[in-house]
């Protein structure tokens, strides 16, 4: 039995997104995966959400795109968000709520990136993702997948969507059934899709541009609460 999981995906619930919860779901269904996982930026605020609108075949997993004190860290499979801090204690976190702990685009020097204690770090997290289709350079996934396998470490792959075209375009293939952190922790995934996905970051400035422009009109109009 094989699945696909694009296991990282984004709402109107990170600040960088615009798209609705039912937006996601039907962007899932149509891209033909069996599950996704829900990482908005330190919440989990529309996971319920993008439950509620998928069908029951979809797998919806519960995760976060944590801030570390270095990189970006995917917590799936979590019923609180990590803290915000450094990655050892992001991933005790994790752990202690029963998730797995897969390092985000950890070498794509134009995003936050991980540098420092790289050993250390790898004995303690559960993958790595290997395809993150917004890394625009291919060399940023390329490092991620040697540092896997460097390592012996379950290497995934996700969209990094912010908006509903993107979902899909990179992934994590799962090889037979049970749950998918089951899977992570026993080597049973590998990446598949593409990076290099240059126009989703331009999608995303010209969002955050509007936002920000939304919110300089609304504080300058007289009667208007910030």
């Amino acid at each position: 039995m094989t699945r696909r999981y694009d296991l990282q995906v984004h709402t109107d619930a990170s600040p960088c997104s615009s798209t609705p919860p039912e937006r996601v779901a039907t962007a899932a269904v149509d891209a033909g995966l069996d599950g996704i996982a829900v990482t908005d930026h330190d919440t989990l605020a529309n996971v319920d959400a993008v439950r509620d609108a998928v069908p029951a075949s979809l797998d919806v997993i519960s995760g976060v795109e944590v801030t570390t004190t270095e990189g970006h860290l995917l917590a799936l499979d979590v019923t609180e968000p990590p803290p915000q801090t450094d990655p050892l204690t992001v991933i005790d976190h994790v752990h202690d709520q029963g998730g797995v702990a897969v390092l985000s685009h950890p070498f794509d020097t134009m995003r936050q990136y991980y540098e420092a204690d790289l050993d250390t770090l790898a004995d303690a997290i559960d993958g790595v993702e290997a395809i993150n289709s917004r890394c625009v350079r291919r060399r940023f996934n390329e490092r991620a997948a040697r540092f896997a396998a460097a390592h012996d470490l379950p290497a995934t792959g996700g969209s990094d969507a912010h908006f509903p075209m993107e979902v899909g375009r990179a992934y994590a293939t799962v090889e037979g059934d049970g749950p998918l952190v089951e899977a992570v922790r026993e080597g049973r995934v590998r990446p598949g899709g593409r990076g290099r996905y240059l126009s989703g970051h331009v999608a995303t400035k010209i969002h955050q541009f509007r936002t920000a422009s939304g919110r300089f009109v609304a504080d300058l109009t007289p009667g208007r609460s910030p």
